[in-house]
Order: C-alpha cells, then sequence, then structure tokens
C-alpha cells in the first residue's frame, strides 16, 4: 500500500499497552485492545471493536459494537452488538439488534428495537 493511500484510510488503533481516561470522539473503524474508562462516541457509522484482553469501562455511542474483551457500563448502539464467545459484558445495553455468541458472559439490562 503506498503512502497516500495509507494517509487516507479512516481507523483507530488504541495499542495494548495504551490507558486512557476521559472522553473520546472517533471515526472509522475502531480498534480498541487496551484499558479504557470514560465516555466513547461515534461520529459515523464506523465500528467499535474490543478486542480480546481489553477492559472498557464506559459509556458508549456508536452504531455497530463488537466484543471480544471485558466491558462494564453502557452500549448505545443504532446497529448490531455482537458479544463473541470470549466477552464479558455487564451494564445496559439498548441496540437495534443483539447477537450472543455461545461462552459470551452476559450481565446485562438489555433493549432491542428488532422484531
Amino acid at each position: 500500500m503506498d503512502d497516500n493511500k495509507f494517509r487516507n484510510l479512516n481507523f483507530s488503533l488504541l495499542g495494548k499497552s495504551s490507558e486512557l481516561n476521559g472522553d473520546f470522539s472517533f471515526q472509522g473503524d475502531t480498534y480498541i485492545n487496551c484499558r479504557v474508562e470514560g465516555k466513547i462516541t461515534m461520529q459515523d457509522e464506523g465500528k467499535i471493536t474490543i478486542e480480546r484482553g481489553a477492559s472498557v469501562k464506559a459509556d458508549i455511542y456508536c452504531h455497530d459494537i463488537e466484543v471480544f474483551g471485558d466491558f462494564e457500563g453502557s452500549i448505545n448502539a443504532f446497529g448490531t452488538l455482537t458479544a463473541r464467545s470470549s466477552a464479558f459484558i455487564s451494564g445496559k445495553v439498548k441496540a437495534k439488534k443483539i447477537s450472543i455468541f455461545p461462552g459470551a458472559e452476559i450481565n446485562m439490562e438489555g433493549h432491542t428495537e428488532e422484531t
């Protein structure tokens, strides 16, 4: 991939050794592989992925979210929440669609708009 194409990619990657606390706003697909506390807002329809080994305590406002790691807080997803088999989710969830894979640990108050 040439430099110009790389510079025009729209994604965020929060690396494994990072610890972040505060209010965050992202555009494009966002990959979290660290510890994050605070508020996370997506400015577009990019997907948030909480990777295996990540720990997130936050209020999240997004379109789609896929969880492989640990999450505590609230999720407001205008699209789909996908909880993979390695996920641990605790808190309040509101999503258009919720998909839970076998093995995921879920302790949530949930609301879905799918009929």
